[in-house]
C-alpha cells in the first residue's frame, strides 16, 4: 500500500481537486501553460495555495494534446499506420514528449512537498481511442486484445517516472465506459505491475456506477456512483459548485472545479467538503 490508500484506509477525509482550468481562468487569463514548465508549476503552486487539495494531480492527456498542437511531425508519425494501437505506441515512445512530461512531474513534485502527488492519465483502453482520433480524426474499434497491448506500452512509458516522487496513478476511463468486472481491469495488469513495483497506488475514475470488486481491482476508485468502501470516492458533478447541493456522504471526494466558477462560491463550497 502507498500514501493514498493508507490515508483512505485510515478513514481520513480526503478532497482531490482538479483545478487546472479554474486556476488558469482565475490567475492566467484562461491559458494553461502546458508547454512552459516554470509557468505551469507556478500556476499550480498558486492554485494549491488557495485551494489546498489533499492530492495534486498532473493530467497527462491535456499536456499531450498541447504538445501535439505544436509538433505536427509527431501527429503525422502517429497516423502512419492504421492499427488501433499504433498511434498510442508512437505517442508514448516520443523521447522529447517523455522528457517534457517528466520535467512537469519533477517540477510539481518539488513544489508540492506536503501533498500526495498523482499522475492522472487515460486508461489504456481510453488512450487508444484518444490517440487514434488525434492521429486520424476518427474513431476506432478496439477490444480486450488492444487494451492489453496498450497497457504494455503504457507500462514502459511510466517507468520513466520512477524517480519523480509519484505516489499514485489515476486511470480515467472514457465517458460512458465502466469496466464490467475485475477481469476487465486485469487487462491493465502491465500498468498495475509497474505501479506495484514503484509502490504507487493505482485507481480508476469512471463516470457511472461500479461495484466494489471491480473498483478495488486496481486499488482505489472514484466514481459518479461509488460503492460503500473507504477506497472508493465520489466524483462531484459541476452543479455542486453553483448550488447548495449537499456533498455525497463519503470521506473521499474528487471534483473538477469549472473554469467559470466564482471564487467566493468555490471557497464556500470547499468549506462544506471539509
Amino acid at each position: 500500500m502507498g500514501a493514498l490508500t493508507d490515508r483512505l484506509d485510515a478513514g481520513t477525509a480526503t478532497v482531490w481537486l482538479d483545478s487546472t482550468d479554474y486556476a488558469a481562468a482565475l490567475l492566467n487569463k484562461g491559458v494553461v501553460p502546458w508547454l512552459d514548465v516554470g509557468e505551469f508549476v507556478s500556476l499550480q503552486r498558486r492554485a494549491q495555495g488557495l485551494l489546498k487539495s489533499d492530492i495534486v494531480g498532473l493530467h497527462l492527456a491535456p499536456a499531450c494534446t498541447a504538445w501535439l498542437d505544436v509538433h505536427a511531425d509527431l501527429r503525422t508519425a502517429m497516423g502512419a499506420k492504421s492499427r488501433a494501437v499504433f498511434a498510442l505506441k508512437t505517442l508514448l515512445a516520443d523521447e522529447a514528449l517523455r522528457a517534457h512530461l517528466l520535467e512537469l512531474a519533477n517540477g510539481l513534485r518539488a513544489s508540492m512537498a506536503g501533498a500526495i502527488f498523482a499522475l492522472v492519465l487515460p486508461s489504456p483502453r481510453a488512450w487508444i481511442a484518444m490517440a487514434y482520433a488525434q492521429a486520424h480524426g476518427e474513431a476506432v474499434e478496439s477490444g480486450d486484445e488492444e487494451a492489453d497491448s496498450a497497457a504494455v506500452y503504457l507500462a514502459d512509458f511510466l517507468r520513466g517516472f520512477a524517480a519523480a516522487g509519484i505516489d499514485a496513478l489515476l486511470l480515467e476511463e472514457a465517458p460512458g465506459y465502466v469496466p464490467p468486472n475485475a477481469q476487465s481491469v486485469a487487462l491493465y495488469q502491465a500498468v498495475l505491475n509497474v505501479a506495484d513495483n514503484y509502490r504507487w497506488d493505482t485507481g480508476l475514475k469512471v463516470g457511472g456506477a461500479i461495484d466494489e470488486a471491480t473498483a478495488c481491482a486496481a486499488g482505489y476508485a472514484v466514481a459518479a456512483k461509488p460503492p460503500a468502501s473507504p477506497r472508493c470516492g465520489a466524483v462531484l458533478d459541476a452543479a455542486f459548485w453553483n448550488t447548495d447541493t449537499a456533498a455525497p456522504p463519503t470521506k473521499f471526494r474528487y471534483a473538477t472545479i469549472p473554469a467559470a466558477a466564482k471564487p467566493e462560491t468555490v471557497l464556500a463550497r470547499l468549506a462544506t467538503l471539509r
